[in-house]
C-alpha cells in the first residue's frame, strides 16, 4: 500500500470512525519451563493432570518435555486474552505443586546436552511426527538453543475496520487479495521497525553458564540475546531471502526452503540405528522451522499444511514472535505491553509500505542485530532505509510522534485515555535507557548481587505468589 499515514489516520476521524481502531482479535502463546526450587529444569514427565499434549488446546509442550506452552483462545478484547493467559498460569501452578514456572526467556540451569529430554507425545501418527521433528531440531541446532522461550502475540484486524479500509482503498481489487495486501503492508513495516520493540521489551540481556559461553562477544549492552545472532535462530537470513512483498512470492520462497536439500543435514542422515532422527534433509523440515519474527497464519483443515491453508484461503491473522518473556510479570507480558503492541501494529499498517528488496532486508536485519546486542549503548547508530545513518533515539522520536497520534485517536471513544498514557510512558524509556526491561533486569541483579539464575529463580517464586 502506498497510502499516506496522516491521510488514512485522519480518515477515521473525519468519518467519526475512530472506534474502528479498536476493532480486532487477539491471542497469546507463552513458553516457559517447569523448574525445581534450585533453578534446574524439571526432569519429570508432563503432568497427566494437564491432559494429553495433542488434545488440550490451551496447554501443551514446545521442544522440551519441561517446556510448557500456554495458548489462549482468540478474543476481541486484550483484557480478556490477558485474563485467560493468567488463569492458565494459575491453573498450572495449582497442579505443579513442588515445581515452579521459570520467569525468563533464556533457559534456567540446563543439564548436559544429551540429558535434556525432548517432548514426548502419544503413539499416534501425529505424535510420532512431532517427536521426529524435534529430534531433527536437536541434531541440527542443538537442544540448548531450542530451550529458549518467548511469547507470541497473535493479531487480526476486525471485520469492520477491514470493510472500512476496503471501501476507501479496495477499488478494483478482490477483497481476499486486498486483505492479504494489508497484512503484508503491516508485516513489511513491522520488519523495518521491530528494532524498537527489541529496544523497549528485550528482556534477555544475559544467560546462565550452563547454556554456553560467547567469550569473544561483548554483551555488556545487550537487550535481547534471545533474538540476537547468538540466540534462537536457524537459517542464515542473508543467505536465504524470503519475500514479504506478496503472498504468492512469500509462499514460493518458503516452498523452496521446504524442498531444497541441505548438504549439512544430508550428512546427518534420516535414520540412525534404525530410528528416524529427522523428517527429511531439506533446509526446513516443516514450515514451523522457519524462525521468522512475524508469520502469516490461517486455520488449517484436516490434512492441510499451514502453507496450503494460506494458499487456499489467504491470511487470517499474523503472529509476532519477537517478544521476550517479561520476568516482572506472572504471565510473561504486561497488559500495558499488549496495549502498546496494538498501537504499534496500527502504525505498521498505516505507515507507507514499499516493497522490500534484498538489500533493504539486509539493513533491516542489521538493525535488528545491532539493537539486540548493543541496544543499551548510548548514541547507538542504525541504518535508515534511505541510505543514511540515524541515531536510535532520534529515529525512535520520529516513530513515537506517529504512534502517539494514533493513540490519541484511539482514546477518543474511551472513558480513560489509557493508550496515550502508555505511549508517553514508553517514550520516557527512549529518553532514559534505565527504564527498558533489559536495564531493569541488569540493575536489579546488581542491586541484589545476584547471578542470572538467582534473579530468575527469585522472580519465578514471586510471580507464583501473584493470584
Amino acid at each position: 500500500m502506498t497510502w499516506n499515514f496522516y491521510k488514512i489516520l485522519n480518515l477515521f476521524d473525519s468519518d467519526n470512525k475512530v472506534n474502528l481502531l479498536l476493532d480486532g482479535m487477539w491471542g497469546l502463546e507463552r513458553e516457559t519451563h517447569r523448574i525445581t526450587n534450585t533453578g534446574d529444569i524439571a526432569l519429570t514427565n508432563h503432568p497427566k493432570e494437564l491432559g494429553d499434549k495433542l488434545e488440550n488446546p490451551n496447554i501443551t509442550t514446545d521442544f522440551g518435555e519441561s517446556q510448557l506452552e500456554f495458548i489462549t483462545f482468540p478474543y476481541n478484547s486484550l483484557e480478556k486474552v490477558y485474563e485467560e493467559l493468567k488463569s492458565l498460569h494459575i491453573k498450572t501452578e495449582e497442579i505443579l505443586k513442588d515445581e515452579i514456572l521459570w520467569s525468563m526467556s533464556m533457559p534456567p540451569r540446563l543439564p548436559k546436552e544429551e540429558d535434556i529430554p525432548i517432548a514426548k507425545f502419544n503413539n499416534t501418527e501425529e505424535g510420532k511426527i512431532k517427536e521426529i521433528y524435534r529430534r531433527g531440531l536437536a541434531i541440527r541446532y542443538g537442544k540448548k538453543m531450542q530451550m529458549i522461550s518467548g511469547i507470541h502475540y497473535n493479531f487480526s484486524l476486525g471485520n469492520k475496520i477491514i470493510d472500512y479500509l476496503f471501501e476507501h482503498f479496495g477499488q478494483g481489487k478482490n477483497k481476499r487479495q486486498f486483505i492479504d495486501e494489508i497484512y503484508f503492508c503491516m508485516a513489511r513495516n513491522f520488519l523495518k521497525y521491530r528494532w524498537l520493540l527489541i529496544y523497549l521489551f528485550g528482556a534477555s540481556p544475559n544467560f546462565d553458564n550452563s547454556f554456553g559461553s560467547f567469550n569473544n562477544q561483548d554483551l555488556s549492552f545487550a537487550t535481547s540475546i534471545r533474538v540476537s545472532p547468538l540466540g534462537y535462530g536457524n537459517i542464515s537470513r542473508d543467505k536465504y531471502y524470503i519475500s514479504y512483498n506478496s503472498l504468492s512470492e512469500h509462499i514460493k520462497d518458503v516452498k523452496k526452503l521446504l524442498n531444497t536439500k541441505n548438504p549439512q543435514f544430508t550428512k546427518l542422515g534420516i535414520y540412525k540405528n534404525g530410528e528416524q532422527i529427522q523428517l527429511n534433509d531439506n533446509i526446513l523440515q516443516t514450515e514451523g522451522e522457519l524462525y521468522s519474527c512475524i508469520r502469516f497464519k490461517q486455520a488449517t483443515n484436516k490434512g492441510e499444511t499451514p502453507l496450503q491453508a494460506l494458499q487456499k484461503r489467504g491470511i487470517k491473522y499474523i503472529e509476532v514472535r519477537v517478544l521476550d518473556i517479561n520476568p516482572f510479570e506472572k504471565t510473561g507480558i504486561s497488559i500495558d505491553q499488549l496495549y502498546f503492541m496494538h498501537v504499534f501494529m496500527l502504525f505498521c499498517l498505516f505507515e507507507t509500505s514499499e516493497k522490500i528488496s534484498k538489500e533493504i532486508m539486509k539493513k533491516i536485519n542489521r538493525n535488528h542485530d545491532l539493537v539486540s546486542l548493543y541496544g543499551r549503548k548510548d548514541n547507538l547508530i542504525l541504518e535508515n532505509y534511505d541510505g543514511s545513518k540515524i541515531n536510535l533515539k532520534n529515529w525512535s522520536k520520529d516513530i513515537f510522534r506517529k504512534i502517539r497520534d494514533i493513540a490519541i485517536f484511539m482514546d477518543k471513544c474511551q472513558k480513560y485515555k489509557k493508550y496515550e498514557y502508555i505511549i508517553n510512558k514508553e517514550y520516557e524509556k527512549v529518553l532514559n535507557t534505565s527504564g527498558i526491561l533489559s536495564s531493569k533486569i541488569i540493575n536489579e541483579m546488581h542491586k541484589c548481587n545476584e547471578t542470572f539464575l538467582e534473579f530468575g529463580l527469585r522472580r519465578a517464586i514471586l510471580n507464583k505468589q501473584i493470584k
